[in-house]
């Protein structure tokens, strides 16, 4: 049995953890689903956005959710960290500056969480969302399992 001294550290430990957790951008932000991400990237969802692709560049030759730009995860906390002209110059788009969602995605949704953590401890400012269901939800559902050539 705990003492009363070590439960209420344990209690203490448990409280500031969460509140941890829940002040950090994308943990306050539910994932996105298939159908939001359908409206979001259809223009259906007037809101700015981002959308990163963190799977490699073989995996990506086999198709791409539309408007996504591919930063493989092995490059993530780097590109998040260069100055904005050099994120422009290697990604053609301007680098996310806390004004949008930045959404990521890869073949399941472990990736792209992997991800979030990274740019999170990188840039703090940002709005993260994780497309959880990924590519092989969207090549599921919008596409029939047919891949985008």
């Amino acid at each position: 049995m705990l003492s009363a001294t070590r439960l209420a550290r344990v209690a203490s430990l448990h409280a500031a953890r969460s509140t941890a957790i829940l002040t950090r951008g994308y943990a306050t932000k539910p994932d996105v689903s298939f159908e939001e991400l359908q409206q979001i990237i259809h223009g259906v969802a007037s809101k700015p956005y981002v959308l990163i692709d963190v799977r490699e560049p073989n995996e990506v030759a086999e198709g791409r959710v539309p408007t996504a730009v591919n930063i493989p995860l092995g490059d993530v906390a780097a590109a998040f960290a260069m100055p904005s002209e050099d994120f422009i110059a290697k990604y053609r788009i301007d680098r996310p500056s806390g004004e949008e969602e930045t959404i990521f995605y890869c073949r399941s949704g472990k990736r792209s969480q992997s991800a979030i953590d990274q740019v999170e401890r990188v840039d703090s400012s940002l709005t993260l969302r994780n497309y959880r269901g990924s590519w092989l939800n969207y090549l599921d559902r919008a596409l029939g399992n047919k891949p985008l050539k």
